[in-house]
């Protein structure tokens, strides 16, 4: 188990899915001015990631086109994720469409015994991101469901959601979620005073 999990007391995703929360976690929120910092920021930094994950990829090996493939996917995944978080959050319909068109440019291959998709890409940093996209396809759909975007809007780490009831909605409770229920306990604190101050 990845100890950073350990730290977040957060239940590892299975192994096809893995791959999914890496890149989606290669984008660490946003601040308030809206933002973030972003873990692929040059080609360079996507040929790292691609090493880091056992992929003999070279820096001059990707593009800037790959790279944007890399982001288009990554912002894709988050947007449905955050509908998994909340199912009655608006989809950010531009970054799905945008995804939809960049998976339909990877080379995937439906092969037998057993049945799996794999990617026919050439370059290897294409294969990787096949395989990201391939990824929720090897599981079911209630394991997918519950790969997550943290419902703090400035926050959006991918989740995977262990809980019995797959409840979940803070990438951490004792980070976002703590942060969300001080937030509330604030505000109700606020609105109770003025309840008492428009009766005095």
């Amino acid at each position: 188990m990845d100890p950073r999990l350990a730290v977040l007391g957060r239940t590892p995703p299975p192994a096809p899915l893995g791959l999914v929360t890496d890149l989606l976690d290669t984008w660490f929120g946003r601040t308030a001015d809206g933002v973030g910092e972003d873990g692929l920021r040059t080609p360079a930094d996507l040929a790292a990631w691609c090493r880091a994950r056992g992929t003999d990829v070279t820096d001059d090996a990707v593009g800037p086109d790959d790279l944007d493939l890399a982001r288009t996917v990554r912002a894709g995944l988050r947007a449905v994720l955050a509908r998994h978080t909340d199912p009655e959050l608006a989809v950010d319909a531009e970054a799905v469409e945008r995804f939809d068109d960049a998976a339909a440019g990877l080379r995937l291959r439906v092969r037998a015994d057993p049945f799996r998709l794999e990617s026919d890409e050439e370059r290897a940093v294409r294969r990787v991101l096949a395989t990201v996209v391939a990824a929720p396809l090897e599981v079911d759909e209630r394991t997918w469901a519950r790969l997550k975007a943290c419902r703090d809007p400035l926050c959006r780490t991918a989740f995977y959601d262990g809980s019995r009831n797959g409840s979940g909605v803070w990438c951490s409770m004792s980070a976002c979620g703590a942060a969300a229920k001080q937030r509330a306990f604030v505000e109700r604190r606020r609105a109770q005073r003025q309840v008492e101050r428009g009766s005095s």
